[in-house]
């Protein structure tokens, strides 16, 4: 049934309900008709004058403030206004625009004979409401804006799964890592492997260096923007100052996004690190994603009494099971102008949201994307997470903020990026059967000619602390960073046309790069070390022999040093991590070996989402102190639907 939800007239026949927008003067209708269901009139005018100094929603403000909870406050709205209030999840019709009518309030009752339309109004609409009188009685019910979520999503649960793994109409449309390679890359793919194949049985040595040679442009476009970067002059950092906060009154609403699958170790970790976020939580909206069958999760939360701006949100069972799809599920019901994702273990800075509210409303409009900085908080704990931790801080704090000082694109992180919600919305979110969606969507950006900048604000995250954890966790990256050069080489003039020349080759050598290095990093290292024990490295037989040798010694050299010059200079700041430099090469064995076992999944296992265990590491810092968050009364969660085997 397709519709369009507006204001809700009444008639005001009987005399009262037309009266329900008054009350004591000064105060915005939608608080005014409090003060006669017993809330105290100071705490009404605080409210009221917070939301006009923040131009936020006066009935958040009174919700935040304690004067009165969500149930309480649409309780006493269907008193005032003589209408039946729902206390239960509201059984509602599927169909029509599923984010208009989340964003209306308004949908038909599906199965209730006692109404016809059932509503949960929010700003403007609570407000016309409240002006104009209330509908006709028997016509519709009130419920609250969770309840009404909640049965909107269950009624239309199969069209918002499909929309979310881009199954729809719209989605089907958009390159995706779903239909894999096509025909001409197949093609291409098996005569090169057929031309290796012969090479190596007739001219093995000939054929080793001649595809030594013709991988070399890779390395050297990997090499030079590592080389690049590093070298790149920082900006001064001003973002540090008082100038650049904005005030509260020109603060956007803030979507964050928090996917949550088997996190009962980190829960309250995370809901104490949402709590200290320095942002109006007026204009908050966070969302925790949980699966349907994370049966774990949904007990844990149900004991909890989550702050009014902390929603849960169950996503429709549904294949794949990855992030994006979640995340896709978040983006269609954001209320934000501004959209972000934390991991279930991260600890951001709490001034992470205003830094990039900042950033944003002083940048053009096609800085559509900020990449905060992901830094590993538990080094001391052993020695694979200090090297996780050099890793991150050369590539978060030189690599990355140079890449984007040159005007050039990065390889996204999964956490602590920030977007224009619009443009998510424009480009279909994230591709769900990405495994590594946030490298893809950094292509798409580009593509779609938009920028990302740096953000310097810390998100600090746990690394993994065992060989095994690691290796599964970063076979996954590589194998998302396969699905992605898969997925916009299909067509590579188009790419090329659409991102320009400086873009395309810095994705093609950081994620084709990254692959090829990755794979080639064992061979390379034991042809080398062949050549170097028999002579021929200083001692070529012919002129192609010397000028490959040249070639490889080029490469080694400045390989080595594009290698070792990020995180050193990162590492001249954490003093602690420079004696593990000697150590990257062993570091990056670990890599290779990585690589090969996503090479294995690309073809045996392509969408599986490799789960990284959290709160497991037991050095971490807690988050900054916070107001406490009540986890002792619980709020009702939906019913969880039928289990689905993945």
């Amino acid at each position: 049934m397709a519709w369009r939800p507006g204001p809700v007239g009444g008639n005001g026949d009987d005399g009262s309900p037309a009266m329900a927008g008054s009350g004591p003067a000064g105060l915005p209708p939608e608080l005014a008709f409090l003060a006669r269901h017993g809330v105290a009139l100071p705490g009404l005018t605080q409210a009221a004058a917070r939301a006009a100094r923040g131009r936020s929603e006066p009935v958040r403000e009174a919700i935040g403030l304690g004067l009165i909870d969500e149930d309480s406050f649409y309780r006493a709205l269907a008193t005032e206004l003589v209408l039946p209030f729902l206390a239960e999840r509201p059984m509602l019709r599927a169909g029509g625009s599923y984010g208009a009518i989340l964003r209306g309030g308004m949908a038909p009752a599906a199965g209730d004979p006692r109404f016809r339309f059932v509503i949960a109004p929010e700003g403007p609409s609570l407000r016309r409401l409240l002006q104009s009188g209330p509908p006709r009685q028997g016509d519709v019910a009130i419920t609250t804006p969770r309840l009404f979520e909640s049965g909107l999503r269950a009624a239309n649960a199969p069209a918002i799964a499909q929309h979310a793994a881009g199954l729809d109409e719209a989605g089907l449309v958009r390159d995706s890592a779903r239909t894999g390679a096509s025909r001409g890359q197949v093609v291409a793919t098996g005569i090169s492997l057929a031309a290796a194949a012969l090479g190596g049985i007739f001219a093995p040595l000939q054929s080793f260096f001649a595809l030594a040679l013709l991988l070399g442009p890779i390395f050297l476009g990997l090499i030079l923007l590592r080389l690049a970067a590093a070298v790149e002059r920082s900006w001064p950092d001003l973002w540090r100052t008082q100038r650049w906060r904005l005030d509260d009154s020109r603060l956007p609403v803030y979507t964050v996004a928090v996917p949550m699958y088997r996190e009962e170790r980190v829960l309250r970790q995370m809901l104490r690190a949402l709590s200290a976020l320095d942002y109006p939580t007026a204009k908050l909206d966070i969302r925790l994603l949980i699966e349907a069958d994370d049966t774990g999760m949904r007990t844990e939360l149900a004991r909890m009494h989550l702050p009014a701006h902390v929603s849960v949100t169950v996503v429709p069972p549904g294949e794949p099971r990855t992030k994006p799809r979640a995340l896709n599920v978040a983006l269609l019901e954001a209320r934000g102008t501004l959209f972000t994702i934390f991991d279930a273990e991260d600890i951001p800075d709490p001034q992470q949201l205003r830094l990039a509210a900042a950033r944003f409303h002083r940048a053009p409009d096609d800085l559509a994307c900020l990449q905060a900085r992901l830094v590993i908080d538990h080094a001391e704990e052993g020695l694979l997470p200090s090297l996780f931790a050099l890793e991150y801080a050369g590539l978060f704090e030189v690599i990355n903020p140079g890449l984007l000082r040159a005007g050039l694109p990065i390889m996204l992180g999964g956490t602590s990026n920030h977007f224009r919600t619009e443009v998510l919305r424009a480009l279909g979110g994230w591709d769900a059967w990405n495994v590594t969606e946030d490298a893809d969507l950094a292509v798409r950006l580009a593509r779609a000619g938009y920028r990302i900048g740096d953000l310097p604000s810390e998100t600090r995250e746990e690394a993994p602390v065992t060989v095994g954890a690691w290796l599964r966790q970063r076979s996954r990256w590589i194998k998302g960073y396969m699905q992605t050069v898969v997925t916009h080489s299909r067509r590579p003039l188009t790419l090329l046309r659409e991102a320009g020349f400086a873009a395309t080759f810095a994705f093609a050598s950081l994620a084709l790069g990254t692959i090829v290095t990755a794979l080639g990093y064992p061979f390379f290292a034991i042809a080398a070390a062949f050549a170097y024990w028999d002579g021929s490295l200083f001692a070529p037989a012919d002129a192609f022999a010397t000028f490959t040798a040249a070639f490889a010694l080029a490469i080694w050299l400045f390989g080595t040093l594009a290698l070792f010059l990020p995180p050193a200079l990162a590492a001249l700041r954490r003093p602690g991590l420079l004696k593990l430099l000697p150590l990257l090469p062993l570091y990056y064995a670990l890599v290779s070996i990585a690589a090969w076992m996503a090479l294995y999944e690309y073809f045996d296992r392509r969408f599986t989402w490799n789960k990284t265990e959290h709160g497991l590491a037991r050095r971490r810092a807690p988050p900054a102190p916070a107001e406490a968050v009540s986890y002792d009364a619980a709020i009702p969660l939906p019913p969880a639907p039928e289990a689905v085997r993945y």
